[in-house]
């Protein structure tokens, strides 16, 4: 038989039960509104495409370990100052250092008829070719294609990855994703097959 204070406990109990699904659904409501509101103020009163234009016309490229890099940190830092952040700092750290050599110059030779100069911009990142580079050329729409290729096809060769940029979808980000990867991942999955470089379209 339940004594008063069971039935007190499981009253008690009870109530909480019924309050807690009408405390969580206030709790998120408010969030929801704090979250509109930071989204109105940055969507309408934000300075993010200034701070951008500002940085990328003054400042330019910043390949890390340039001095387009050091400047970027500062006007950073001096940019979150002026927004009166508690407490703003900086931290050494070690990064990648790669310095551009020469132009580089390319030309397509037919068998026959007058060569096709290209213009051409060393990946960053990428290693030296230690002089003149003559090699046939071919062509792969994606990684698994290179992979099917048998080694005699690529060893000694250029691989040309030439998968086109998706211009047909709405978000030019999803796009330029798809296509990204032959930059980003091209040269080492060409050395891989014994490639002696790799053009990206």
């Amino acid at each position: 038989m339940p004594t008063p204070f069971s039935r007190l406990l499981l009253g008690g109990l009870l109530a909480l039960a019924a309050a807690a699904p009408a405390t969580a659904q206030s709790t998120t409501r408010i969030d929801s509104l704090a979250i509109r509101k930071l989204y109105d103020e940055a969507l309408l009163r934000g300075q993010s495409y200034e701070n951008l234009r500002e940085l990328c016309t003054t400042i330019g490229g910043r390949l890390s370990g340039s001095p387009q890099a050091e400047q970027a940190v500062q006007w950073g830092k001096v940019a979150m100052e002026k927004l009166g952040l508690d407490r703003v700092y900086l931290q050494e750290v070690m990064v990648p250092h790669w310095v551009r050599g020469a132009k580089e110059k390319a030309e397509i030779k037919p068998a026959k008829g007058k060569g096709l100069a290209l213009a051409v911009c060393a990946l960053g990142g990428s290693v030296g070719t230690g002089g003149k580079l003559k090699a046939g050329v071919v062509e792969v729409k994606s990684f698994e294609q290179l992979r099917q290729l048998p080694e005699a096809a690529v060893k000694g060769k250029f691989v040309f990855f030439n998968r086109p940029f998706e211009d047909n979808l709405i978000e030019p980000g999803v796009a330029y994703g798809r296509a990204g990867d032959q930059r980003r991942a091209g040269p080492m999955e060409a050395a891989k097959r014994g490639a002696v470089g790799a053009l990206v379209r």
